[in-house]
């Protein structure tokens, strides 16, 4: 599973590249390290659920190890966070820290607490939640979690891929019209418009699992592992584009790496580069890093040293990224691995 780890990386690393220099690489659509990881998400977990949907502890084993990874570091940051807003507030620095809406925050944390991030932000926006508003994809992950276990238990397998296919396309047309009729915010943020990349994902696993499919879709498969680099490509396109067809098309990409990646087919040199220690590394604090980094960039990026773009976005990149790594290795350490050693008690 080496090349997934990689790949996991890789996601992280995009959307700290997106949160830490987006001002100097602007031209890239870094954002979507998001769609990679819903496209991954959707395959690992949809590839677990067909292998224990006969099992009797079908849904509580799935559902607690779901816990025990997510809500720990969670709701711990999440916590903090709010206790940090409330004091950054009452001595009248919050605007100094970089949050002159820290009481958003704290007005709206409800939100937070039940996963539902990425629906306030699309219709009230980012400013509706800072310091935490990049959990709007997790959000989105957690809502994904809750209903699909049913889905895959009640749809039989051979009418699952169409399932999966017809969500996605589904997906791209609200977000098309959900962008051209409400907001930007509400088509980039709300559940319905972004679950092209899960279901996309998913349809993967599907795909892996039955003999069939599997042989019709080989060739497009070790295609995508050959021309990998197309998906580099793609990360020019406008964010308007990507609002339209372009993020389905990215993570239909991203799914063709992701398969070739877990078959073996993927060409050797990013077979190389994605079993690289950096990027396997990555993989693995890619949740701490993924909850860190944004905070810490909202705090950092109001620093300027030189007022020279190229250089003060270099100086972000060491300082986030070496913040956000160093607090990801303690977070592991000391609370994530203590409660993932809990899954050796409910495991598959």
């Amino acid at each position: 599973m080496q090349p997934l780890d990689g790949i996991r990386g890789v996601a992280v690393l995009l959307v700290f590249l997106y949160h830490s220099a987006g001002e100097l690489l602007g031209g890239f659509l870094l954002q979507s390290g998001v769609d990679l990881f819903f496209v991954l998400s959707g395959f690992l977990i949809t590839t677990i659920l067909l292998r224990t949907r006969e099992r009797s502890d079908y849904f509580r084993l799935f559902y607690l190890r779901r816990s025990v990874r997510i809500f720990p570091l969670y709701y711990l940051v999440f916590g903090v966070t709010l206790v940090l807003a409330s004091i950054a507030i009452s001595l009248g620095i919050a605007a100094e820290v970089g949050y002159p809406n820290a009481q958003n925050l704290i007005d709206n944390q409800l939100w937070g607490w039940l996963y539902q991030v990425n629906n306030l932000i699309a219709f009230k926006g980012p400013v509706a939640f800072p310091a935490m508003s990049h959990l709007w994809s997790l959000s989105v992950e957690e809502q994904f979690y809750l209903v699909w276990p049913l889905v895959v238990l009640l749809v039989p397998p051979r009418r699952l891929f169409a399932v999966c296919i017809g969500i996605a396309i589904g997906s791209f047309v609200f977000r098309s019209i959900g962008y051209v009729t409400i907001s930007r915010d509400f088509a980039y943020h709300f559940t319905l418009c972004r679950l092209d990349g899960l279901t996309l994902g998913a349809a993967g696993a599907v795909v892996l699992g039955d003999p069939a499919l599997r042989a019709k879709f080989d060739r497009w498969i070790r295609w995508a592992g050959r021309y990998w680099w197309v998906a580099a490509v793609l990360l020019i396109m406008p964010e308007v584009v990507a609002l339209f067809p372009g993020f389905t098309v990215l993570s239909l990409m991203f799914l063709g790496i992701v398969l070739s990646a877990h078959e073996g087919v993927l060409s050797p040199r990013p077979t190389r580069w994605l079993g690289s220690r950096f990027l396997l590394e990555l993989g693995t604090y890619s949740y701490a890093i993924y909850v860190f980094q944004f905070p810490i960039a909202k705090a950092v990026l109001g620093i300027t040293p030189s007022n020279i773009l190229l250089i003060d976005s270099i100086f972000h990149v060491v300082v986030i990224g070496v913040a956000s790594y160093a607090l990801a290795r303690l977070s592991w350490v000391l609370w994530e691995r203590p409660w993932l050693s809990l899954k050796r008690r409910f495991s598959y």
